[in-house]
């Protein structure tokens, strides 16, 4: 049967998830329900020149629009002669079954794995949605999607080591994406929606949830759209660092949300945080 008008064939098949992610202690993200939808993208949302972690869409799946954050590659560990104290004492922590170290800290610190993380805690709390827009899951890209995308979006590399180009497109790691609710309203900075704004982040701070990334080029319509820098408890970086440290990372959304209300010009009381300079000696803390 040939492609529907504005489809373009079997190459815009999702490529197979099957397995709930990350592969390691703590939430984790469900595969996108239907995986055998067809995937059409429809506009780049964000400035492609811009140093992202990641490029995000307006995509339809099944005839329905999301949005579609695919995220670059991530290898946080730096090479052996300049790995730093911190990526050593990271390095010695102990892993459970066969996982390579580098692998397992990757689902700590990898981007894709953070959203996933933060949003696998949202949902088991049910609060999908409520106080980030909302996620349906993840999926990987097939490599007829990344030919697509270097063609009609100029963008290429996605931060693949130099070995991988020496194999088929088949047998490289696939992209991986995250599906959301596409939410193109801009956030009205206002007094009533700040106060929601700083209840939600309270909200996922309650659920060990820190996302270490508050501006407002991450809310749309008052919802956080990006936890790509999330750290979410359980977190190696918890377990290893002096509790007074941890302490300021925890603090710094909420030092960051009252700089981004006094940025917004919002005539509120409302204040986050009451003691921002003891966090911020915290943050600059180097031990």
């Amino acid at each position: 049967m040939p492609p529907r008008k504005g489809q373009v064939g079997p190459k815009n098949l999702i490529a197979s998830a099957k397995i709930p992610l990350p592969q390691c202690d703590g939430p984790k993200l469900h595969p996108f329900a239907d995986d055998k939808a067809n995937l059409e993208f429809v506009r780049l949302l964000l400035d492609p020149t811009l140093d992202a972690d990641a490029h995000v869409f307006e995509v339809s799946i099944g005839g329905q629009s999301y949005a579609l954050k695919a995220v670059r590659l991530l290898f946080f560990i730096s090479p052996r002669f300049r790995r730093s104290n911190f990526e050593r004492d990271l390095l010695s922590q102990p892993v459970a079954g066969n996982q390579a170290p580098l692998d397992h800290l990757n689902c700590y610190f990898d981007p894709f794995y953070n959203e996933c993380r933060a949003y696998g805690k949202l949902i088991d709390a049910k609060l999908n949605g409520e106080v980030a827009v909302r996620c349906h899951g993840y999926l990987m890209l097939s490599p007829e999607h990344e030919d697509e995308l270097d063609h009609r979006f100029g963008i290429t590399g996605w931060n693949r080591p130099i070995e991988e180009y020496d194999k088929s497109p088949s047998e490289r790691q696939p992209l991986r994406a995250i599906v959301k609710d596409l939410v193109l309203e801009d956030t009205e900075w206002i007094p009533r929606i700040a106060n929601k704004m700083l209840r939600d982040l309270k909200k996922m701070r309650k659920l060990e949830i820190y996302t270490m990334d508050i501006k407002p080029e991450n809310y749309k319509a008052g919802l956080l759209v990006d936890l790509s820098l999330a750290l979410t408890a359980p977190h190696v970086v918890f377990q290893i660092k002096p509790e007074f440290q941890t302490r300021g990372y925890k603090n710094q959304d909420l030092v960051d949300f009252d700089a981004m209300m006094r940025d917004q010009k919002v005539k509120t009381r409302i204040r986050a945080f009451r003691n921002a300079e003891t966090t911020r000696k915290l943050r600059s803390y180097k031990g």
